[in-house]
C-alpha cells in the first residue's frame, strides 16, 4: 500500500487528517461495540486513544 491513510484522505483530505493525528479521544467499553469503535478511530489516525 503506498499510504496507510489514502483513502481518508480522499474522504477528509490531508488537512482533515492532520486535525485527527492531533486529537485525543476516550472509549468507555471495550466490549462488543466499544472495540470496533477503538479499531475504528485508530485505523483513522487519531492521535492519542484513551
Amino acid at each position: 500500500m503506498k499510504h496507510q491513510f489514502s483513502r481518508n484522505e480522499l474522504a477528509i483530505g490531508q488537512e482533515g487528517l492532520d486535525l485527527l493525528k492531533n486529537k485525543t479521544v476516550a472509549v468507555l467499553g471495550i466490549g462488543g461495540v466499544g472495540s470496533f469503535a477503538a479499531e475504528a478511530l485508530a485505523r483513522t489516525n487519531i492521535g492519542h486513544i484513551i
